[in-house]
């Protein structure tokens, strides 16, 4: 039976450094299973520069680089951590197919980089997604416009994917698409400036701070935590008007800066300012 992929490889080229990419399945039936199988496993690979642990809900799967085809499907909270660096999504994985994780982590969240890449059985097209918004996409040498971007008129195969943006470190990886499923592939680019990698001589660019404003809680103040878990240990409090600088976002928890410290709080009592 044949095999539906993604892969993604590293490239060096201008501006783009360092993360091994790695090819990978992206469609593929488990060996026992038939694709109506009930709660058929999903598949999960992650890899990292540097080395990281890898958290699933919390719980530790193991080190960099990871591979399981035997991961419940479903929606999960992914979190690599090494040393000073950490980085965490949310994702959902299906059954029968597999996401794949690439992550460079750094200290300072703007110049980490990466892409998380999946497959949706039923639709179709290409779908880039870009953080930050509007970089430009080129496949194969050909423009396609700017991210967030649904391309449709792909053919089944190899394409070779650039994201640029003026600021940032280009980011270029390998697909292989199908007409079965729609692959999504969300990109983050690393900020010239947290990598250090701007030149004196010309202009910098400005970089938006993205802020949340705290809302009114029933409790008067809301809890600073670890990570972004309700059973994860409080390391602070801040109160309702407080505004705090944004590092990273999930669906659910915002990751923030207070008192000179890095901290999650729930989503729900935020106000984002940056729109």
């Amino acid at each position: 039976m044949p095999k539906e992929g993604i892969r993604a490889k590293k490239c060096k080229k201008n501006k783009i450094t360092g993360l091994v990419l790695i090819y990978f399945l992206a469609a593929f039936l488990l060996s026992g299973c038939s694709l109506t199988a009930f709660n058929k496993p999903a598949a999960l690979q992650v890899t990292s520069v540097p080395g990281s642990s890898v958290f699933m809900d919390g719980k530790l799967l193991g080190k960099t680089p990871y591979y399981s085809d035997q991961v419940t499907s479903g929606d999960h909270t992914i979190k690599l951590s090494a040393s000073q660096s950490s980085y965490t999504t949310q994702i959902a994985l299906r059954s029968g197919t597999l996401t794949v994780i690439n992550r460079e982590l750094a200290d300072n969240f703007s110049a980490q980089s990466g892409e998380n890449l999946w497959l949706e059985p039923g639709l179709s097209g290409t779908l880039l997604i870009s953080r930050p918004q509007d970089t430009e996409i080129t496949i194969d040498g050909k423009f396609y416009g700017t991210a967030p971007k649904l391309i449709k008129n792909l053919d089944d195969g190899d394409h070779q994917v650039q994201l640029t943006k003026a600021g940032y470190i280009n980011r270029q990886f390998a697909i292989k698409t199908s007409s079965k499923y729609r692959l999504t592939a969300d990109v983050t680019l690393a900020s010239e400036i947290g990598r250090g990698q701007v030149q004196m001589a010309e202009p910098s660019p400005q970089v938006q701070v993205q802020k949340v404003e705290i809302l009114k809680t029933p409790q008067g103040f809301l809890r600073v935590r670890k990570d972004a878990s309700l059973t994860s240990d409080e390391i602070g409090r801040v109160s309702t008007g407080d505004q705090l600088e944004v590092i990273q976002k999930t669906d659910d928890w915002v990751k923030v800066l207070f008192e000179g410290k890095q901290g999650w709080i729930s989503k729900t009592y935020t106000k984002d300012l940056s729109q």
